[in-house]
């Protein structure tokens, strides 16, 4: 078979989580391009391997598993042969050392066990080798949840088709009910019987190094972390990562291979031809692999999760984050961009993208004014208006849902994957604008300045939250697609427009409407059923088709935590929880660490934080799309779980490496070898990134403290901590260290137990007491209630 490869050279970005202005080999081939030839990872039929250990038989026994130990010999990419590698030194024969340290603990309702495998060529030298650890499941079956980080949900079984980048669905799938989750190419076990079912990945695919198995049947969790890699000559050589089902899917085995050795490279889009290799082993070589493996019980894919998120930094370890930009600076550095980005002619507007024209929600489009209307002055009140009244008054259709973009000169244009068909829209990016447009009413209400929202502004945004409604009444989804003009949907089947449950939310207060909230509750009920119960969500971007995402996980997350705050019901804040736990799965958990010659890599950038794109963009970057990821503080506000602000934290670290020093910031964040990898993007800027970094610098705040509890926790770039407390009194003795080359303005939320019970304004950051601490100087203060005193 052919592969077919591609030069596709990008003036313009198209839209968030894309190609790089030049991108080679994208790959539309089918799903076996480059057909898997080599031998097969699964024992031979009626073979009964002896067990590894005594302890190791026991822990997998009730997983139906057994494990193996294996020298691998490749021709090429191709696994050419296996021999197994026993225990110790046996016999002159044996050609291998292998030592094994097992520690085994039972925490909790976990059963865990950490193994060390330490390998020494004791034979001839050998070239194109490796060594596997192979663990076989018996009884298996494909309802099993397979999860690898950002990388595989669900087993990735979905129906492939072959379609190039940004070209959405095949034309005779539009208005079809029935559609399956339709993907392009991928990793993935195989959804027809019969047919070849082997993924294989290596951990440059992965947020985390894990693979992640749940047997529905059995109620029944099994995940496995290892570490990245193997070091040869200075560098660390991935392992690679494998699950093969026999053709009856009764069996399965899971492979952590030393070197990764993948017969087929996932590209941003679809396969290449493999680079890897084996390794040659000379005589006393070493090399060591080390897992952790977690079982447990849970009672659906949720609680699975739950654990995960958990436990994803257990094997690698606390990450080492720096303290580059302070929120401040970042507020100052990234308004200044979107100030560059504003279009004066005959229409006058925030450009969100590097473009003259608005493309709605998702990127930026009337959510970059957000951050703009907070700055709080005449000028940049007036730019805003401007943006409104262009983007509204000429971007709306005849249903209510606005186009995909409006050109400089007030025509509007589709902006997704349907050139032919202009009337499709992307659901996410009227829900976008609902939620965002909502938001900024609010934002100008609090700020004085309520006379300056016009009523053609209220009527069109209500006219999109009653479209919204229609919708839901006549479909019962909204799709992952809208046409604009009827209202109907036009490409059915995922999670895209969860948001809108969030803007739906605001409308009905914003609106005195109660059916709007009423229809927001419905939806949630309807997502978290048929999406947050199966492991993933999907939809978020035009140009992935319906790839599991990222940007729909936290989406979700902000919509349920938006219900939770708003009716109090705590079946809302358990929810939100497990989709920022399905969010965390896509955020990177380890430093990785690069080849040296990479660019990241000699900045010395720390990647822990990244937050993957999709399962097609196989990417990380500085931040969710296009929000703060805010929903995170407010989980841990209401459940004092300190893992949310963890997660955040790192979003906020990685965010800063991806600052260049002029100042701008790119989409690329990342280390993954199917696009970018080491790369930062220098030279580039994308919009969105922009965005969202002004959105964090507002709605984080830089330091949370609880005045009646030991809780407090810093975001902001700064080391801090609290010197005493008197908690009879609710008096805090707090130090705040600024370590970074900016001075700080650092907003400090501080509350009492009766004031964190309440939800949360949408404008809460205008009350934060604002603290100044100079470069490289500490500051100490004194809370008491809503009082801050110097001290010292």
């Amino acid at each position: 078979m052919i592969a077919i490869k591609y030069t596709l050279k990008l003036k313009e970005r198209l839209c968030c989580n894309k190609l790089p202005v030049f991108i080679v080999l994208m790959l539309f081939a089918p799903l076996l391009l480059f057909a898997q030839a080599g031998l097969s990872w699964l024992p031979s039929p009626g073979a009964a391997a002896a067990p590894v250990s005594a302890e190791i038989h026991t822990f997998l026994k009730g997983l139906s598993g057994n494990m193996r130990v294996l020298a691998c010999g490749y021709r090429g990419a191709q696994l050419g042969s296996l021999e197994p590698v026993p225990v110790g030194k046996k016999g002159t024969k044996n050609e291998w050392e292998l030592n094994i340290d097992k520690y085994s603990e039972q925490k909790e309702d976990q059963e865990i066990m950490d193994l060390t495998f330490r390998f020494k060529r004791e034979g001839r030298t050998i070239a194109d080798a490796g060594v596997a650890l192979a663990i076989d499941f018996g009884n298996w079956d494909v309802s099993n949840y397979v999860m690898i980080p950002a990388s595989v949900y669900n087993g990735n079984r979905n129906r492939i088709v072959t379609r190039g980048y940004n070209e959405g669905v095949d034309r005779s799938d539009l208005y079809r009910k029935d559609l399956p989750q339709t993907t392009t190419s991928l990793p993935q076990l195989s959804p027809n019987a019969g047919e070849l079912s082997r993924l294989e990945i290596n951990i440059s695919n992965t947020a985390t190094p894990a693979v992640c198995i749940y047997d529905r049947r059995k109620g029944l969790g099994f995940v496995l972390l290892c570490d990245q890699g193997i070091m040869v000559k200075d560098q660390v050589i991935d392992h690679g990562l494998i699950l093969e089902e026999n053709k009856s899917r009764t069996q399965a085995t899971l492979v952590v291979s030393a070197p990764g050795v993948r017969e087929r490279k996932p590209e941003f889009i679809g396969f290449s031809k493999s680079p890897d290799r084996g390794i040659t082993w000379s005589p006393g070589d070493a090399h060591t692999i080390k897992l952790r493996l977690y079982k447990f019980k849970a009672k659906d894919i949720p609680g699975f999760l739950n654990t995960f998120s958990k436990i994803r930094k257990d094997l690698t370890g606390k990450n080492q984050p720096r303290q580059l930009v302070p929120f401040s600076a970042i507020n100052q550095i990234m308004t200044r961009n979107i100030d560059k980005r504003y279009y004066e002619g005959k229409f006058s507007f925030y450009c969100p993208e590097n473009a003259d024209w608005i493309s709605f929600g998702w990127i930026g489009g009337l959510i970059n004014t957000f951050p703009m209307l907070a700055l709080n002055d005449a000028l940049h009140r007036e730019r805003v208006m401007r943006t409104f009244d262009f983007g509204m008054t000429y971007g709306q259709g005849r249903s209510g849902y606005f186009w995909g973009a409006l050109n400089k000169d007030g025509w509007p244009f589709g902006r997704e994957a349907y050139n032919d068909r202009p009337e499709i829209v992307l659901t996410r990016k009227n829900a976008d604008v609902l939620y965002w447009m909502v938001k900024q009413f609010e934002l100008m209400r609090a700020q004085g300045h309520a006379a300056f929202i016009k009523a053609d502004w209220e009527w069109r945004i209500r006219k999109l939250a009653d479209a919204f409604v229609k919708t839901w009444k006549e479909e019962g989804q909204w799709g992952n697609d809208l046409d604009h003009e009827t209202g109907k949907v036009a490409v059915y089947n995922s999670s895209g427009g969860v948001m809108a449950i969030a803007g739906l939310a605001l409308a009905s207060r914003y609106y005195h409407n109660p059916e709007y909230l009423r229809v927001a509750e419905a939806a949630a009920a309807y997502y978290y059923k048929n999406f947050a119960l199966t492991g993933m969500t999907t939809g978020a971007c035009a140009d992935i088709l319906q790839n599991a995402d990222s940007e729909t996980a936290i989406a979700f997350t902000t919509a349920l935590m938006t219900l939770y705050e708003f009716t109090g019901k705590p079946v809302y804040l358990r929810q939100s929880r497990d989709l920022a736990n399905l969010a965390a799965t896509w955020t990177t958990s380890f430093d990785y660490r690069l080849p040296a010659y990479t660019a990241l890599a000699k900045l010395g950038a720390k990647l822990t934080g990244a937050v993957w794109a999709s399962t097609q963009n196989k990417h990380g970057a500085p931040g969710f799309c296009t929000q703060s990821g805010d929903a995170l503080f407010r989980i841990y506000r209401s459940t004092g779980e300190q893992r949310y602000a963890e997660l955040l934290y790192d979003i906020a670290h990685a965010y800063a490496e991806g600052i260049q020093p002029n100042g701008h910031i790119t989409e690329r964040l990342t280390y993954c070898d199917a696009d970018s990898r080491g790369s930062r993007g220098d030279g580039g800027k994308t919009g969105w990134n922009e965005t969202n970094g002004a959105l964090m610098s507002l709605e984080i705040p830089g330091v949370y403290l609880r005045t009646d509890i030991d809780r407090f926790f810093v975001f902001d770039h700064l080391e801090g901590r609290v010197t005493k407390r008197d908690q009879k009194h609710q008096k805090v003795w707090v130090e705040l260290h600024n370590p970074t080359p900016y001075a700080a303005t650092v907003r400090l939320l501080a509350e009492n137990g009766n004031q964190s019970a309440k939800a949360l304004k949408l404008t809460s950051f205008l009350d934060w007491k604002k603290i100044e601490i100079g470069a490289g100087q500490t500051s100490r203060f004194v809370v008491e209630g809503t009082v801050i005193k110097k001290n010292g």
